[in-house]
């Protein structure tokens, strides 16, 4: 009996221990002069859509994603192409720097390796331009 409870409660700290810890700060608390130098924010789709228009806001989507419709005023950096942090290195590494693809999947990766390159004030569009299109926001063609 003992030994199943020991071996119970050391399953359950296993388990407890090997939880994921959070990768982004809270967007509910997030400020630019307050993002962590070695994370990025994650936004909504409408905190994206309030605070975007102070930084530059990147598409990492493809060309063919692209074409049915993107952000106003977003730049197009193909996150598949050999040259997108050449292409991204163009842009100031304390500007505030917007990022979004489909889903949220590329532009998360997008966003750590900005991080890793010194850009200091990286947002990151939870849910992608769907969730953007899911909140009835709107999109250029």
């Amino acid at each position: 009996m003992k030994t199943t409870i020991f071996f119970g409660l050391l399953l359950l700290t296993g388990l407890y221990a090997c939880q994921p810890s959070s990768k982004t700060e809270s967007s509910n608390t997030a400020n630019p002069t307050q993002t962590a130098s070695n994370s990025f924010v994650t936004l909504t789709a409408q905190e994206f859509a309030t605070k975007s228009p102070t930084g530059t806001v990147i598409d990492v989507r493809t060309p063919g994603e692209i074409a049915q419709g993107k952000i106003e005023g977003a730049v197009e950096l193909d996150y598949y192409r050999g040259d997108f942090m050449d292409q991204v290195s163009q842009i100031s590494k304390d500007q505030e720097v917007y990022l979004y693809c489909a889903v949220g999947a590329r532009s998360e990766e997008a966003a750590r390796m900005l991080i890793q390159q010194g850009y200091t004030r990286v947002y990151h569009l939870q849910g992608g331009i769907q969730a953007w299109y899911q909140e009835g926001l709107p999109v250029v063609r």
